[in-house]
């Protein structure tokens, strides 16, 4: 079979898997709105405790300082030209609206190729930034996962329809890739070549550095959704995690933006205990303070870097000759710096 041929029976197969994932998602939506009403769901927001609002706040807030952090470093990592501010402001822009829109990779990309380029960062450094940033993430989301798996096997059976030593048994085989994938990090020296590119592998330090910050992500965010639980769901953390990553993991293979609606029905599916308009009340809520606040926020704090900064839209229509000089000395210092190692690269 030509390539070019499995790529479109590939292309399909996917396009196919997620529509038939979002048309389950949304009948079970569909079904469960028989039965409730969206006025119940209203008034359970209503009634929610004003001090699980603020720790869920705190938790979503603490995620994206985390990232912004992060993101400093990976730029310094990448290239030691770029200020602080920068990375920071661009990780406030970019973590919301890419998780708002869908695609984390693509759109985040997008945005950081659109903040990064004016400084002097080329297309292959903007590359390697986003799949630096989109790591920890993936990282931590497989350790605790697994993690939750191994030590919560009993509680998770009845949820997930399968036996407990299976639950164990998926749990061990998934540390043991984590595991097996710090050892390759650790051994690995060459580059790893992807088709016509040539990928080194970030150092033992800093993956253990992605893999604390994408812990530390993937708890604040969960926690913002289990603060926010009814006291009917009388579900411990880590089966809580467990459950509420498969709903995730499920929503991105939808390729539907943020999950919306089928993170909604895999929770329902797998908490049929918790009576369905207090569950769909605390993952709304879950929305606004996670999503909508951040995103709004995002949309903003952008609004206001094209207006204000140097390189900005406003100032590079303004001053187009002011803004190309600053982009020629940004490319000056680029090559001036140019004995760093580059992490993605064209293959000989």
């Amino acid at each position: 079979m030509t390539d070019p041929r499995r790529n479109r029976i590939k292309a399909a197969l996917g396009v196919g898997a997620s529509v038939l994932i979002a048309g389950l998602a949304f009948w079970v939506l569909y079904r469960t709105f028989q039965r409730i009403s969206f006025a119940q769901v209203v008034d359970e927001m209503r009634n929610a405790r004003v001090d699980a609002l603020f720790a869920a706040a705190a938790c979503a807030f603490g995620a994206l300082f985390m990232l912004s952090l992060y993101e400093m470093v990976v730029v310094r990592y990448v290239k030691h030209s770029v200020g602080r501010a920068k990375a920071i402001i661009t990780a406030l822009i970019t973590y919301p609206l890419g998780h708002a829109v869908g695609q984390a990779m693509l759109s985040g990309g997008a945005l950081r190729y659109r903040m990064y380029t004016p400084a002097g960062f080329t297309a292959m450094e903007v590359g390697a930034t986003a799949l630096l940033c989109n790591l920890p993430y993936a990282l931590g989301f497989g350790l605790l996962f697994d993690i939750a798996l191994v030590s919560s096997a009993d509680a998770l059976s009845p949820l997930f329809k399968i036996s407990a030593a299976w639950v164990f048994a998926l749990g061990c085989i998934g540390l043991a890739k984590d595991a097996g994938y710090l050892i390759f990090v650790w051994l690995r020296k060459a580059p790893i070549r992807i088709g016509g590119w040539s990928v080194s592998m970030p150092t033992i330090r800093l993956t253990l550095l992605q893999l604390v910050v994408g812990v530390i992500d993937v708890i604040c965010v969960s926690s913002v959704l289990y603060l926010l639980l009814p006291e009917s769901a009388g579900l411990a953390y880590l089966p809580f995690l467990a459950v509420y990553l498969a709903s995730v993991f499920i929503g991105v293979l939808s390729h539907v933006p943020a999950g919306l609606g089928v993170i909604e029905s895999m929770l329902l599916l797998l908490l049929p205990d918790v009576p369905p308009a207090e569950l769909l009340a605390s993952v709304l809520l879950y929305r606004v303070i996670y999503e909508v606040l951040p995103l709004l926020f995002s949309l903003s704090l952008w609004g206001g870097y094209e207006l204000f900064a140097d390189d900005g839209a406003r100032m590079r229509l303004m001053r187009p000759t002011a803004a190309l000089r600053s982009l020629a000395r940004a490319r000056a210092q680029r090559r001036r710096s140019g004995a760093e190692r580059p992490i993605i690269d064209k293959s000989e």
